[in-house]
C-alpha cells in the first residue's frame, strides 16, 4: 500500500491509496509505455553523447519540471531538501531559532521574532539584516534557501552576523537551534463589545485545536458576544485542518467539502462528525485576495451553511487539491489530483489550467448556487464576501510610504542605538519630524510617483538641453511637490504617529504589537465588530445577497 498525502495551498493531509488510478481511452497504458520509452531513449542519448559533460540528475530534473510545467503551478517535483514544508505542517514541529525572514530592499531581513526563543532572547530584532551564518554570506539569499543554514539538530549552535541599519558596526550572535511548534495563531485579542479576535496564519495539524483553545482562553476573559476569524493573507494548508476548523462551528452531520478527481470512484465528502464547540456564537470570517485554498474551504463552508458572515475582498480562487507522492531518494511529487467543492456544490477555482494547455473539455458557465438559507452564491470565482470592505485605511501617500517600508526602516534606524524603550514612549512631534527628514532621504520613486515623474522629466530635459526656463519650471514643480508631500503627512499625523509607534514598539517586542495596534483602525475588523455586535446579526444572513462586486 502506497502512503500518499493530500495538499491544498502547498500543505498536506495524510491519506492512503491503493495505487495510481488511470482512466481514459483503452490504449492509455500503451501510450504511456511508448512515451516512457521515448523519454528514456532521449535521456540516455543526452546523458551519454552530448558534446559537453553534463550532470545527468540536472537534465532529469529539467525533464520532470518540463512535464509538470504543462499542468498547473501547483504540480511540482521536490527534492529531499525541499520537502520540509510538507513535514513541518504534517508534524506541527520544526527546528530553528524563532525568526521569520523576508526580503526588504533585496536584503534578507528579520520580519518577526518569537517570544522566549533564542533569537529574541539574544537581542535580535525585527528589521535586522542577516549578513552571514557560520561565516557564509547569505544577505541577498532567497528566504527559502536560508533554511539549509537555520535548520539542523536541536541544541546545535550557529554564528549570526547581523547588520542593523543606523549602526556602523555589525553585531555578532551565537544562537542555539531548538525544536518548536508551528505557530498557527498569529494573534488573539478581546475586542471592545466582548468580541473575540483570532488571526490564523496557516492550516497545520494543530490549527483546529489551537483555535478551540484560543476560544476557551478568550471566554475566560469575558462572556463572548461574537468571534472574528481572520483568514486574510492565509495561503492555505492541510485539508484535514480546514475541515477541523469548520467542525468547531457547524452542526454535526453538515457537509463541509467534497473532492472530485478523474474517476467518480475517487469522490470523497468530508462532513462534521462531532458536535460543534461554538454552535451559535455570532461569527465573522475575514478574507482577501491572498486567502487561498484551505482558507477558501473554511470561508465557503461557513458561507454556504449560513453559519457566519464573510467580510473583506474576494478570495484567491484556488480550488485544486494536490497529492504528495513519495519518490525514490526521499524526493516527492506534488501533483494536482482533484478539485474541491463547497457544501452548496460550487467550485471556486478561478483559472482553468486545462484551457490554458489547449485541452478541450466542457466547462460550465459561471453557475449560481444556493446557501442553506437560499442566498445566491457563485461558482468559479473564489469566495465573494457578503460584505465587501477594503483593507486600506490610510491616505494614499501614507499607504505608499508604508508599502515601500518607510515606517519599517525608520523604526529600525530610530531604535538602532537603544537598548530598551521607555514605558512612556510615544511618537511625539520630535519623532514625527525625524521621520519626515528620513523620508526626504528616500529615492523619489519610493516616496511618490509624482515626485519620480518630475525627477525623470527634469533629467530628460537636462539631457535634451531644453531651455533654462523649462528646467526652472520643472524644478519649481519638484519643490512644490516636496512641500505638498510633507504637508499631507503633517495633515495625517495621527496615522503617521500610529504607524511609527507600531514599528518602534515592535522592535522591542514582536509583530503581535503591530497587529494589536492595527486592529483599532482596521476597516474589516471594525466592520465585523459592527455586524456581529448588532441586533441585526440574527437576520443578516437571510437579508444579504452576494451580488457581483
Amino acid at each position: 500500500m502506497n502512503r500518499r498525502t493530500i495538499l491544498i495551498g502547498g500543505c498536506t493531509a495524510v491519506i492512503l491509496s491503493l495505487g495510481f488510478i488511470a482512466v481514459g481511452e483503452d490504449d492509455v497504458y500503451a501510450r504511456i509505455g511508448r512515451s516512457m520509452t521515448t523519454f528514456g531513449a532521449v535521456y540516455r542519448e543526452i546523458a551519454s553523447n552530448y558534446v559537453d559533460d553534463i550532470d545527468p540528475a540536472t537534465v532529469m530534473e529539467a525533464g520532470i519540471d518540463g512535464m509538470l510545467s504543462k499542468l498547473d503551478p501547483y504540480s511540482v517535483y521536490m527534492k529531499s531538501e525541499e520537502t520540509e514544508d510538507v513535514d513541518m505542517l504534517s508534524t506541527g514541529m520544526y527546528t530553528g531559532f524563532g525568526i521569520t525572514v523576508g526580503l526588504r530592499d533585496k536584503f534578507l531581513t528579520i520580519t518577526n521574532t518569537r517570544t522566549g526563543l533564542p533569537a529574541q532572547q539574544a537581542g535580535i530584532r525585527i528589521g535586522d539584516r542577516i549578513h552571514s551564518i557560520d561565516g557564509i554570506v547569505v544577505d541577498t539569499m532567497a528566504p527559502r534557501d536560508l533554511r539549509q543554514f537555520t535548520r539542523g539538530t536541536p541544541g546545535s549552535m550557529a554564528a549570526f552576523r547581523i547588520i542593523r541599519e543606523g549602526r556602523q558596526d555589525t553585531l555578532d550572535f551565537m544562537l542555539r537551534r531548538v525544536e518548536m511548534d508551528v505557530e498557527n495563531i498569529a494573534h488573539q485579542e478581546l475586542l471592545p463589545g466582548r468580541i473575540g479576535y483570532i488571526r490564523l496564519a496557516r492550516f497545520s495539524r494543530r490549527s483546529a485545536e489551537d483555535i478551540r483553545k484560543t476560544i476557551g482562553a478568550l471566554r475566560e476573559e469575558a462572556d463572548l458576544r461574537g468571534l472574528v476569524l481572520d483568514l486574510r493573507d492565509n495561503p492555505g494548508g492541510l485539508l484535514d485542518a480546514a475541515v477541523g476548523v469548520v467542525k468547531l462551528f457547524v452542526p454535526k452531520g453538515s457537509r463541509i467539502v467534497t473532492t472530485r478527481g478523474r474517476s467518480a470512484a475517487e469522490e470523497r465528502t468530508y462532513a462534521s462528525d462531532t458536535d460543534p464547540v461554538e454552535p451559535v456564537l455570532p461569527l465573522a470570517v475575514l478574507i482577501n485576495e491572498s486567502s487561498a485554498s484551505a482558507s477558501e474551504i473554511v470561508a465557503g463552508a461557513i458561507q454556504d451553511l449560513d453559519r457566519g458572515v464573510i467580510i473583506g475582498r474576494r478570495s484567491f480562487g484556488k480550488g485544486l487539491v494536490q497529492t504528495v507522492i513519495p519518490l525514490p531518494y526521499d524526493a516527492m511529487l506534488k501533483m494536482t489530483t482533484a478539485r474541491y467543492y463547497t457544501p452548496s456544490g460550487r467550485s471556486i477555482q478561478k483559472i482553468d489550467y486545462a484551457a490554458r494547455r489547449g485541452d478541450h473539455r466542457t466547462m460550465p458557465d459561471t453557475a449560481h448556487f444556493l446557501t442553506k438559507n437560499r442566498r445566491t452564491v457563485r461558482e468559479l470565482n473564489g469566495i465573494e464576501p457578503d460584505t465587501l470592505v477594503s483593507d486600506s485605511v490610510y491616505p494614499a501617500i501614507v499607504e505608499r510610504l508604508r508599502d515601500n517600508d518607510a515606517f519599517f526602516r525608520f523604526g529600525t534606524v530610530y531604535t538602532a542605538s537603544m537598548d530598551s524603550l521607555p514605558a512612556s514612549f510615544t511618537a511625539d512631534k520630535a519623532v514625527i519630524d525625524a521621520f519626515l527628514r528620513f523620508v526626504e532621504t528616500m529615492p523619489t520613486e519610493r516616496r511618490s510617483p509624482v515626485l519620480a515623474d518630475l525627477e525623470y522629466s527634469r533629467r530628460q530635459a537636462e539631457t535634451e538641453r531644453w531651455p533654462s526656463a523649462v528646467l526652472k519650471s520643472i524644478e519649481q514643480a519638484e519643490k512644490a511637490a516636496e512641500r505638498e508631500l510633507t504637508k499631507v503627512l503633517r495633515q495625517h499625523q495621527d496615522a503617521v504617529k500610529e504607524l511609527l509607534e507600531q514599528e518602534i514598539r515592535a522592535r522591542f517586542q514582536n509583530d503581535r504589537v503591530r497587529l494589536s495596534r492595527s486592529l483599532r483602525v482596521d476597516p474589516c475588523v471594525q466592520a465585523a465588530v459592527r455586524v456581529i455586535g448588532s441586533a441585526r446579526y440574527a437576520t443578516f444572513l437571510e437579508a444579504v445577497t452576494t451580488d457581483e462586486q
